[in-house]
């Protein structure tokens, strides 16, 4: 079992598609965050890797709210947020 600073140092994951989508999310993130990512043809994976245990929840944020500015440029974005265990959330999140 990982141990929670393994866990809080794990990079954040984002798929994004379409590529002009991708891109745009991550212009977003690279600058201030590090984001960088693999390039596919039809869908990217962004990685942020957090500089140390207190900036993970700090880059979940930030990439909710590049995902609304992405979302409102390219309607047909499709971004997911990577979970620990494998499961994509869609973003931005719906309301509650």
């Amino acid at each position: 079992m990982p141990s929670d600073e393994s866990v809080t140092l794990r990079p954040v994951l984002i798929t994004a598609s379409p590529p002009n989508a991708a891109e745009a999310m991550l212009g977003l993130l690279s600058d201030e965050y590090g984001a960088t990512a693999e390039r596919g043809e039809e869908r990217w994976t962004l990685s942020v890797t957090p500089i140390d245990s207190f900036r993970r929840g700090t880059i979940i944020y930030r990439v909710i709210q590049a995902s609304r500015t992405v979302t409102e440029q390219y309607p047909d974005a499709v971004l997911h947020l990577v979970t620990e265990d494998g499961n994509a959330w869609r973003l931005p999140p719906p309301s509650l």
